[in-house]
C-alpha cells in the first residue's frame, strides 16, 4: 500500500471531521490542508495554487452573481407568490403548488439553497390560510428543490458535470433529472399523508393581491430566460453567460451593486473550491484511487450502485452535498465502475439521489429548513 496515498485520504478524511465537529467551513480546512500536505509531499506553490479550479469557480460564481440579483430585487419571491394565486383560493391545490415552485426556483439557475430560503418563507403564511401543517408545505417545497436542482443550469449540476467529464462519464443528467423529479414526487405524497393532509378539507381562502413587477424584477426575469436559450440551445457556458447578464442587470440599475455582493453565497464558493484545491492533491498521491479501490473491494455488481449510495447518503448526512460529497466521491466512479463492472451513469446518479435526499438530516442546512418554516416571523 502506497502510505502517502493512505496519509492524503486521512488528511481529506480529518478535514471533513474537522469542519463538521468545529463548525468551520471545511473549504477553508480544506485550503490550510492543501497547502501542508502539497508542501509534505514536494509540490511547488503554483502546483498547490493549480488544483484551484478557476472555470468551476467561474461557472459556480456566475451562476450564484445572477441569482444574488434576483434576490436581493424580490424577483423570485415575487414570482413565487403570483405563482401561489394561480389556486384561485382552493386550499387544496396549495401543496402542489409548493412542490412546483420549489422545482422551478431550483431550476432555473439558483440551485437548492435559494429555493429552501423561499419556500420556508412562503409556507407559514400559507398554512395558517388553507389549514395545512406549515412544516409539510415546507417539506414538500424542499423536496421539489432538491428534484430542480439537477436541471443542467444549476450550481449543482455544474460540479457534477465538471467532475464527470474529466473521467470521460457524459449522458447522465438526463436520467438523474427524471428520477429525483420521480422520486421526489412520491416522497411528497407520502409527507402529504404523514402530516395527515388529506383530512385537511378544502376551502376557497381569501387572496392577498401581490405588486405589479417592476422595471427591475422584468429585466431579471428576462435575464434568467436569457440564460435558459442561451445555455440550452446554444451551448454557451451558463457560468459565463449568467455572469454577462447579472453585470448588464446591475448596469442597468436592477438591482445595488454592493447588496448582491453580500448576497452571493462566497461560503459555498469558498467550500467547493477549497476542497477541489485538497483533492488535486489526493487525486495526484494516489488517494482517490485508493479510496475506490477500497470500495470496489467489497462491491460486487449487483451491490455496487447500493454501496456507493449508501455511503454518498451517509457522507452527506454530516455534510455538505455540494462542498464535500460530490468532490470527494464522483472521482471515485470511473475506477469502481471499470474494477466491478457497472454503469458508470448508474454510480453517479445514485450518489446524486441519496447525497441530496440526505439534505433532510437535521446537522444539514436542508433539514432546518422547514422547521423554521414553523417558526414565528
Amino acid at each position: 500500500m502506497n502510505s502517502i496515498a493512505l496519509i492524503s485520504l486521512l488528511v481529506l478524511i480529518l478535514v471533513i471531521v474537522i469542519g463538521f465537529v468545529r463548525k468551520i467551513n471545511v473549504g477553508l480546512v480544506a485550503i490550510l490542508a492543501a497547502v501542508i500536505l502539497g508542501s509534505a509531499v514536494g509540490d511547488s506553490d503554483s502546483d498547490i495554487i493549480g488544483g484551484f479550479g478557476a472555470s468551476l469557480f467561474i461557472m459556480l460564481l456566475g451562476v450564484s452573481f445572477l441569482c444574488a440579483v434576483a434576490t436581493t430585487n424580490g424577483s423570485l419571491e415575487l414570482a413565487a407568490k403570483k405563482f401561489l394565486r394561480l389556486s384561485g383560493g382552493h386550499a387544496v391545490v396549495a401543496p402542489f403548488l409548493m412542490y412546483i415552485i420549489g422545482y422551478v426556483i431550483a431550476a432555473i439557475g439558483p440551485g437548492c439553497v435559494p429555493a429552501l430560503g423561499i419556500v420556508a418563507a412562503l409556507s407559514l403564511p400559507l398554512g395558517k390560510t388553507t389549514g395545512y401543517d406549515s412544516v409539510m408545505l415546507a417539506a414538500v417545497g424542499q423536496l421539489g428543490s432538491l428534484a430542480g436542482r439537477f436541471s443542467p443550469i444549476t450550481p449543482e449540476s455544474v460540479l457534477i458535470k465538471g467532475l464527470a467529464d474529466e473521467q470521460g462519464i457524459t449522458g447522465y443528467q438526463t436520467n438523474v433529472l427524471i428520477y429525483a423529479t420521480v422520486t421526489t414526487i412520491v416522497l411528497s405524497v407520502a409527507i402529504f399523508f404523514l402530516f395527515k393532509s388529506h383530512k385537511v378539507k378544502d376551502r376557497c381562502t381569501e387572496q392577498e393581491s401581490t405588486a405589479k413587477f417592476n422595471r427591475s424584477q422584468i429585466l431579471t426575469l428576462l435575464g434568467f430566460l436569457v440564460v435558459i436559450i442561451a445555455s440550452a440551445f446554444f451551448d454557451r457556458n451558463v457560468g459565463l453567460i449568467s455572469f454577462a447578464v447579472g453585470i448588464l442587470l446591475v448596469a442597468l440599475n436592477a438591482a445595488d451593486e454592493k447588496e448582491v455582493f453580500r448576497t452571493v453565497s462566497w461560503s459555498t464558493l469558498i467550500m467547493v473550491t477549497g476542497v477541489g484545491m485538497l483533492m488535486e492533491i489526493v487525486m495526484n498521491e494516489g488517494g482517490v484511487e485508493l479510496m475506490s479501490n477500497a470500495l470496489a473491494s467489497i462491491m460486487t455488481p449487483r451491490t455496487a450502485v447500493a454501496i456507493q449510495g449508501l455511503s454518498a447518503g451517509l457522507l452527506s448526512w454530516f455534510s455538505s452535498a455540494i462542498g464535500v460529497v460530490w468532490p470527494t466521491m464522483v472521482p471515485t466512479v470511473s475506477s469502481i465502475a471499470n474494477t466491478v463492472g457497472v454503469s458508470p451513469d448508474s454510480l453517479i446518479t445514485i450518489m446524486c439521489l441519496t447525497a441530496s435526499y440526505a439534505g433532510f438530516s437535521p446537522a444539514s442546512t436542508g433539514g432546518t429548513a422547514p422547521f423554521r418554516s414553523s417558526l414565528p416571523v
